[in-house]
């Protein structure tokens, strides 16, 4: 008996994020180190092993593949600009909850640290509306 729709949405759900997880990997272990803005990872593995990870990673994209078309699972068709927009907002809504009131809930926070720090989350979060306002089309004339 194939599988119904909403058992075909939960496992699709959950291979697509073994798929990102797969991609993430595969781009840094293309890398000695990857640095961002809160992270360093560095990458231990030499370069025999590395390969070796790159072609297993590569056999579970070709099972992910085969088990999509085997049982028929949906390719999510993801329009960027609506994924941004949730993204953003989601990401707003977070930011509000690393407010000096919010955090307090850790432990006091002296007032100078509390004005530096509602002083960023603002600028982070108008230039999250900016981003969003942008990504809708939202053009404003600036000057």
């Amino acid at each position: 008996m194939p599988l119904n729709p909403d058992q075909k949405r939960f496992l699709a759900a959950t291979l697509i994020e073994l798929e990102e997880h797969l991609l993430r990997f595969e781009t840094l272990l293309q890398q000695d180190e990857t640095v961002t803005i809160f992270r360093k990872i560095t990458n231990p593995f030499p370069k025999e092993q590395r390969a070796k990870l790159l072609s297993l990673i590569a056999a579970l994209k070709k099972l992910l593949t085969t088990l999509r078309d085997v049982l028929g699972l949906p390719v999510e068709k993801v329009d960027l600009q609506w994924q941004m927009l949730v993204t953003l907002l989601h990401l707003a809504v977070n930011l509000t909850e690393c407010e000096p009131s919010r955090l307090g809930a850790f432990g006091e926070i002296e007032t100078p640290t509390a004005q530096v720090l509602t002083r960023f989350l603002r600028r982070l979060t108008s230039l999250l509306e900016q981003l969003g306002q942008e990504a809708k089309g939202e053009h404003r004339l600036s000057g």
